[in-house]
């Protein structure tokens, strides 16, 4: 019987080691499904990272072409903005010839009007006084004539 309680209890002390073990064992494998999960988590935060990096090179490369755009779009205007004002100037100075001019034809139409009613007169008093048309036309010339010079 002595020799049954130390079977029993060098089993129960097996049994004991097998369930350390075993406790061990179980413990080392919810550990490595841990590690594993992590890495799972990481290798997927790993992806976002390398993606977004890519996305923001994307935009940024967009980035630099619409500022390139942009800046040229700028010189454009400034360009278009000088030849307007440059085309605007020119007009000015065009319409002011052209009222230059039209002064300068309006003085010598009334200087023609002037005369002619001046002639216009003299017919008309030559008309009435057809004896003194010899004097009268000859002041008529004088009076042209002086105002030649």
């Amino acid at each position: 019987m002595c020799s049954d309680y130390a079977t029993a209890g060098a089993l129960g002390g097996i049994r004991g080691s097998l369930r350390r073990i075993a406790d061990d064992l179980e413990q080392q494998n919810h550990t490595a499904s841990a590690l594993t999960q992590q890495t799972r988590v990481a290798n997927h935060w790993q992806a976002t990272a390398f993606k977004l990096q890519s996305e923001l090179a994307e935009w940024k490369a967009w980035g630099d072409r619409a500022m390139a755009g942009w800046k040229e779009e700028v010189q454009v205007t400034a360009d278009l903005r000088q030849q307007l004002e440059q085309t605007q100037e020119a007009l000015r100075a065009e319409k002011d010839r052209g009222w230059q001019e039209l002064n300068e034809l309006n003085e010598r139409y009334n200087k023609l009007v002037r005369k002619s009613n001046k002639l216009v007169r003299c017919v008309n008093t030559i008309k009435g006084q057809p004896g003194n048309a010899l004097p009268l036309i000859a002041a008529l010339e004088a009076e042209l004539n002086g105002q030649k010079t």
